[in-house]
């Protein structure tokens, strides 16, 4: 018999209230109680009886007990709890990893000297002279406070790089240079320790006493080998980067110039996580398991049925097809070895500091390979590589530190929805946007399921990688033919249309289509290569769901230009009045300001126009397509696309640029 069923039994025809919380009620009812079952075994419920105190104890208990049964329900809920310890367990079992501080981050200019080659109008800079600065670079500010650059500084790159004449000779002809780029620095300091291990054991901790641990930079053993950190420990598929070379990949080396890094996932067992303690500081833990794989106990893809004399035969076996998904070590339990931990610490409010304030090089390394400098030349690297300096343009901003019981909670709660997946597609876009730039720059993103975009576009837009050839080719063979302006649209609209049968043909309903395109070194759209794609691919394979296939494709760019007219109130000057508008218009044909099917508002852009100083009236407002040659190979047709002063996009993904701002905005006064 159940122990409830035995009390209800024990306590039947008793009236015992279960809804006592205080002393006060606990007291009462219990007086109650003895009042009414035990009229004449006791009947003083004076204040000084002994009964009476025996009753008042049994409160006071009840009283504690009700305390403790209340608080530890309030603090097993995320929502109610109070005690940092509890709170911290809460988010770890939510997926959230509070943060004890975080660093400022701001752009930092690095400024070299290089010196002249060539003559007359072939004079430049000596690209040879270009230094590779490796990460790590330590620089302060002049408070103290210490920072160091997150990526490599490679001046070979155009990215970035500005180019000035630092020295020139009597001739006023330049002889030394002098080159900007600009780098990401956060404010940390790099700290090591080393830990020796014996025999393993389960689930090995390392507790790092500082409280300001911004992350753990690196981990290796004394055989060289690294540790890789996960969310964690189930986890054993990892990102890791290689700078792009023909070792990592061949076929990608002809992108190294804008893709530096690529990305893949890799498969190992030598991984840890972190813990946030109460107190702040940081606890590294390591797996469970043994040097042993496990896969010789568990099932794996690679190693089921394959029929060779030295495999795994384990098709007559049966198992849970879940195994395929686990694996009982944890990872790998450090053993005999020496681990050498390095991390970041750092950060904090006094780390924000103002422009112009971080210029001392503290340390800094080179990535160079001088063995073919002769020795004049050798003595001339040594000068360019002293003449290294640094200022930051930005203040330093994002210092804070630990992260409050408040903030925690709605952090934590906020990664539970999410469970880093990528469900919409917005969650799609932003994974896309948010891929680290040495991995390649993704500027313009758009998500839309395969097919529903197919054939509704209000206007002609053809694919320079799909169609231009196939076009160019339709459209000299109609001029040969010398057909009428009707036949040729004809011929084109039915050129289109099979262009369109033969996509929906291919479309996938259960795919997604991610549209991207990126910006090139003069911060216009462009198509991004194969190893961005690559890269992009990669990254997204560890947040999209299993049914989810991801068709990334290159977005479409529209190239558009302004044509207006004005007219000018008596006293102004034309020409600063115009200037003005045009800086208007360039403002807001920004390309950071647009994004993927967004519209060109007429009414807007002759609003913004008229309000100027100086301007009366706005006669004429027209946005014009522009195509071939420089400009996208894109074809639009603008009149069509214009309904009610609204020049709306296609629907196939596409974004307005507004290319060469200081050609394509074109004004008049009359």
């Amino acid at each position: 018999m159940a122990l409830n069923s035995v009390t209800r039994k024990s306590n039947q025809g008793r009236d015992i209230k279960y809804l006592n919380k205080d002393f006060s009620q606990f007291r009462e009812n219990l007086i109650e109680y003895a009042k009414t079952y035990f009229p004449k075994t006791y009947t003083d419920f004076n204040e000084s009886s002994p009964g009476m105190m025996f009753i008042e104890m049994a409160s006071y208990v009840g009283d504690v007990l009700s305390y403790y049964v209340d608080d530890s329900l309030k603090e097993s809920f995320m929502l109610y709890a109070e005690d940092k310890k509890n709170v911290l367990a809460l988010s770890e079992y939510l997926g959230y990893k509070p943060k004890v501080t975080s660093p400022a981050i701001t752009k930092l200019a690095v400024y070299q000297l290089v010196p002249k080659i060539g003559n007359g109008d072939t004079i430049r800079p000596d690209s040879k002279y270009y230094l590779r600065i490796k990460e790590g670079m330590v620089v302060e500010s002049t408070e103290g406070t210490s920072f160091r650059t997150t990526e490599l500084v490679d001046f070979n790159v155009e990215d970035d790089r500005e180019i000035t004449v630092y020295e020139t000779d009597g001739l006023n002809q330049p002889t030394k240079y002098l080159v900007k780029k600009f780098v990401n620095v956060i404010s940390a300091e790099l700290r090591t320790v080393e830990i020796s291990f014996g025999t393993p054991q389960q689930f090995s901790k390392i507790d790092l006493a500082e409280d300001n641990i911004i992350d753990i930079y690196d981990v290796r053993d004394s055989n060289g080998n690294r540790w890789y950190k996960v969310p964690y420990l189930a986890q054993e598929m990892v990102y890791v980067d290689y700078a792009t070379s023909e070792q990592t990949d061949k076929d990608l080396l002809q992108f190294k110039d804008s893709v530096p890094n690529i990305l893949k996932v890799i498969k190992t067992s030598r991984r840890f996580t972190t813990r946030i303690n109460e107190d702040n500081t940081t606890t590294v833990v390591f797996g469970g398991g043994s040097q042993t794989n496990d896969e010789t106990l568990i099932p794996n893809f690679k190693n089921v049925g394959l029929g060779l004399n030295n495999s795994i035969d384990r098709l007559g076996a049966s198992f849970d097809p879940s195994n395929f998904l686990k694996t009982k070590s944890y990872g790998q339990a450090p053993s005999n070895t020496t681990l050498t931990v390095s991390y970041l610490v750092g950060g904090g409010v006094t780390s924000n500091v103002q422009s112009g304030t971080i210029t001392r090089i503290d340390n800094i390394e080179f990535d160079e390979d001088t063995s073919f400098f002769t020795t004049a030349e050798q003595s001339a690297y040594r000068e360019v590589q002293n003449s290294v300096a640094c200022d930051n343009e930005e203040p330093a901003t994002g210092g804070k530190g630990a992260d409050t019981i408040e903030e925690i909670r709605e952090n934590a709660l906020a990664n539970f929805g999410s469970q880093n997946r990528a469900v919409t597609r917005k969650d799609y876009q932003v994974r896309a946007l948010s891929l680290p730039p040495k991995f390649g720059g993704v500027a313009k993103a758009y998500c839309a399921p395969d097919g529903e975009l197919d054939n509704n576009s209000p206007a002609s837009i053809l694919s320079s990688e799909d169609s231009l050839e196939e076009f160019t080719s339709l459209v000299q063979s109609l001029r040969d033919k010398d057909l009428t302006e009707q036949a040729v649209k004809n011929e084109v609209t039915k050129f289109l249309a099979n262009k369109k049968s033969a996509v929906s043909e291919k479309n996938n309903p259960f795919a997604i289509n991610l549209y991207i395109l990126g910006y090139n070194s003069n911060k216009n759209l462009t198509t991004l290569n194969r190893a961005v794609k690559e890269n992009l691919k990669t990254y997204l394979s560890e947040y999209r769901l299993l049914t989810d296939g991801i068709n990334i494709i290159n977005g479409f760019i529209i190239n558009v230009g302004v044509d207006f007219e004005i007219r000018i109130y008596g006293g102004y000057n034309k020409r600063q009045v115009l200037t003005r508008v045009t800086s208007e218009l360039k403002n807001y044909f920004n390309t950071d300001n647009w994004t993927f099917n967004m519209p060109i508002n007429i009414s807007e852009v002759e609003l913004l126009i008229a309000g100027v100083e100086g301007v009366q009236s706005v006669p004429k407002c027209e946005i014009i397509n522009k195509c071939l040659g420089n400009y996208s190979s894109n074809s639009y047709n603008i009149s069509e696309a214009t309904k009610g002063k609204m020049v709306y996009p296609s629907l196939d993904p596409s974004i307005f640029e507004v290319k060469f701002p200081n050609k394509d905005i074109r004004g008049r006064v009359v």
